[in-house]
């Protein structure tokens, strides 16, 4: 008989990943503990120039898998002129990269 000691202790993957990402530098805070935090970035807008946020607001993060590539997700906002924006920081482990996803 058994009991289901030992099954299901494969990660969970999220599967494919279907959000549109934008390569973006982020300038982060490792605390004591050794978690990253993410406080600025830099994107490149449509028009070619360099875009600065600064004072980025994490909501939430989680460690996730998408097709086995393990990555951390951030949930953030940013106010500028008086209005929020929503969005979504990608920390690639592998590579070391960062990207963005615009939207909640």
């Amino acid at each position: 008989m058994s009991m289901g000691i030992g099954i299901n202790t494969q990660k969970p993957d999220e599967g494919r990943f279907t959000r549109e990402l934008q390569d973006v530098a982020c300038g982060v805070w490792f605390t004591r503990t050794g978690r990253i935090m993410p406080k600025t970035m830099k994107y490149q807008d449509a028009e070619g120039m360099i875009q600065f946020i600064g004072n980025i607001q994490v909501h939430s993060h989680e460690k996730k898998y998408y097709c086995g590539i393990p990555l951390w997700e951030y949930r953030c906002s940013t106010v500028c002129e008086g209005r929020e924006y929503q969005y979504r920081l990608y920390y690639y482990i592998d590579t070391g990269c960062w990207k963005v996803s615009w939207g909640g």
